[in-house]
């Protein structure tokens, strides 16, 4: 028998149709009731698996876990364990350039490819569908991806590692190589696989999309130039030729991956998830493309304007470097001031704000630092500071993207699993430690510039951002592998609208 048709409100209608007439198949790709925006009702948003299903979670909605269960095992080997003995290698001897470039490459590649590129696609094929309200392209090639990903970068690693060993040999330089077009051929199916999922989306171009669309962009970019790039430093004729490829190319390279891929896709997830998890005011869409924009032609000009300055070998040229990085920090600002993030947010939790939070002050910190260069170069009487390049570096990539990945993986990583972030711990500790390691790499390195003692303690910064990795990552393996919470839904969700 039907229920009876009445005036009561549309949840206490299907608690009434669920008790009368049967228990429907549960959805966790939709919610129940749309939610109006801009004055007018929306499509039904879609959530970011933050409300746990009544059965177990399904291969959908576990996709991201071998992803980040990845990127968090390689950070915590070859990324920040290598690179704190990297660090105090270069410490002991008391210079930068103390180490092989082969062996930084090869713990840069690691940190960008197996850190930063493993949560991207790990969250890539987990949140994006939703977001697009729709289907993955292909999703039989995604176990494909991540064997392509994991085994190239195991590759390059060793093939660039080895050599920075002094084990030299024709093996190495085709490890490296193989490596990398490995990586390359996975970023290319990945982005082409997000790319025909979009196309099947039947809402109009946001900017949010424009952003995930760059980053992708650039994530493939910067996989061929790595690729090409390493072809030419392992295969120079002499040291002479490994410096100029070195000189000429490793900072376009880092540009296109940090400025590109890693700040664009950062800024992107950040204008959709952000209000929707603290409440904060929304970029409007207008400002939010001026600033998609900026930044992408800030990286095309900073990238051409500094091969030329090489090429032509005339120190006039580094001047125009300036209007790029001005354009980059006007986006970034364009985007991020909406939220003001230097206030209480407006809907917190303790868990995953605080990290949000600082992760935009570094950010604010190294554009600050990067636009201050000239000025340190003539306070310093240096014309290139290998530290207060690398302290810029650093600031951008452990204070912000490092700290985002922790504070948004904090918050998603339990959800998915049925976990309620509030039943969890606080990461005060993990937080304390990567931002008082951070603080403390910033300021010793630049600091080497004036004194060499702060050479032999620069390595104590290092294992401080290592504790607090590790403290974080093994609460994440816990939580991605442990036994999902039994019971119906039990977090508030958070939603990615579609587009």
């Amino acid at each position: 028998m039907d229920p009876p048709r009445h005036a009561c409100p549309w949840p206490a209608r299907v608690r009434t149709v669920r008790t009368t007439v049967h228990r429907p198949r549960f959805r966790p790709h939709l919610r129940p009731c749309p939610e109006p925006a801009s004055g007018r009702t929306s499509a039904v948003p879609v959530e970011l698996s933050t409300v746990r299903p009544e059965a177990p979670p399904g291969r959908r909605d576990a996709v991201h876990v071998p992803f980040f269960t990845a990127a968090v095992v390689s950070v915590l080997t070859v990324g920040a364990s290598w690179g704190v003995l990297i660090l105090w290698r270069i410490g002991f001897g008391e210079r930068f350039t103390g180490v092989s470039v082969h062996e930084i490459n090869a713990h840069g590649y690691a940190q960008i490819t197996g850190w930063v590129g493993l949560f991207i696609m790990g969250f890539g094929y987990q949140a994006f569908p939703r977001l697009w309200r729709t289907a993955l392209a292909v999703p039989r090639l995604v176990p494909a991806v991540l064997a392509a990903t994991l085994s190239g970068l195991v590759m390059a690693v060793t093939g660039m590692g080895a050599t920075g060993y002094r084990a030299e040999g024709a093996w190495a330089v085709a490890a490296a190589l193989a490596g990398n077009a490995l990586v390359l051929a996975a970023s290319l199916v990945f982005a082409a696989q997000l790319l025909v999922t979009y196309l099947r989306s039947p809402g109009p171009m946001r900017p949010v999309t424009g952003f995930i669309g760059s980053a992708l962009f650039w994530l493939v970019a910067q996989a061929a130039f790595g690729l090409w790039h390493t072809w030419m430093t392992m295969t120079a004729a002499d040291r002479a030729d490994l410096l100029w490829y070195i000189a000429t190319y490793q900072a376009p390279l880092r540009d296109l991956q940090i400025h590109g891929m890693a700040l664009l896709m950062v800024l992107g997830l950040s204008s959709h998830l952000l209000p929707q998890m603290f409440g904060v005011p929304g970029t409007p869409e207008r400002r939010a493309w001026t600033a998609l924009l900026l930044i992408n032609v800030g990286v095309v000009i900073e990238v051409v304007v500094f091969i030329a300055y090489r090429w032509a070998d005339d120190h006039r040229l580094a001047a125009l470097l300036m209007p790029p990085w001005l354009v980059i920090a006007g986006g970034v600002a364009a985007m991020a001031l909406p939220w003001r993030l230097w206030r209480r947010l407006p809907r917190t939790d303790h868990r995953s704000g605080k990290f949000v939070r600082a992760a935009y002050g570094w950010l604010a910190l190294s554009l600050v630092m990067l636009l201050l260069m000239p000025v340190y170069q003539m306070v310093s009487g240096l014309a290139f500071s290998h530290a207060y390049y690398g302290a810029i570096r650093h600031a951008i990539t452990v204070g912000f993207v490092s700290m985002m990945i922790m504070g948004v993986a904090a918050r998603v990583a339990p959800t998915l699993r049925g976990i309620h972030p509030g039943t969890l711990g606080s990461l005060t500790g993990p937080f304390v430690l990567i931002n008082v390691g951070c603080a403390l790499r910033v300021s010793l390195q630049t600091l080497t510039d004036w004194h060499p003692f702060f050479f032999a303690v620069v390595g104590v910064s290092g294992l401080l951002e290592l504790a607090a990795l590790v403290w974080w990552g093994t609460g994440l393996l816990r939580i991605l592998h442990g036994s999902p919470a039994s019971g119906p839904g039990v977090s508030r969700p958070v939603v990615l609208r579609p587009v």
